[in-house]
């Protein structure tokens, strides 16, 4: 019977010492680039397209994988970079793959016009200047 323990003991062992690097592997395919932080309130995830579950707290996520915070709710992503990203208002949100994208689209509309209107204010003060530096008068 010893025969037949030892070598089904040694496949065990050896499986249980796969797994973790499987687990890895698995996690590089994912493309994961950040962790979740459950701050308040009920915080869902969808990984890989998947049904919504409950959040665990420093989660790891995935390009692609999507986040929906409740009513109530906050939740702050935090990239392996470093930077965070916090969601405070109710929605579904995809994570993106790194954290500065898409910040024109998460801006609020104020904060768009205020850069638009700042660029066209510099641009039209360089033009200006431009134009009446060093001209000579029209008449001569």
């Amino acid at each position: 019977m010893n025969k037949f323990l030892a070598p089904a003991a040694l496949a065990l062992l050896m499986a249980a010492g796969a797994w973790p690097a499987q687990a890895q592997s698995d996690a590089a395919d994912r493309n994961e680039v950040a962790k979740v932080r459950t701050d308040e309130g009920v915080i869902m995830l969808s990984v890989e397209q998947g049904a919504f579950n409950t959040a665990a707290q420093e989660q790891r996520v995935a390009t692609g994988d999507r986040l929906m915070v409740a009513k109530g709710g906050v939740a702050t992503v935090v990239y392996d970079n470093g930077c965070e990203r916090k969601y405070d208002k109710a929605g579904v949100y995809e994570i993106d793959a790194d954290c500065a994208a898409g910040w024109w689209a998460r801006s609020k509309p104020v904060t768009r016009a205020l850069v638009i209107g700042g660029g066209t204010v510099l641009a039209a003060a360089i033009v200006h200047d431009h134009n009446h530096r060093g001209a000579a008068p029209v008449s001569r």
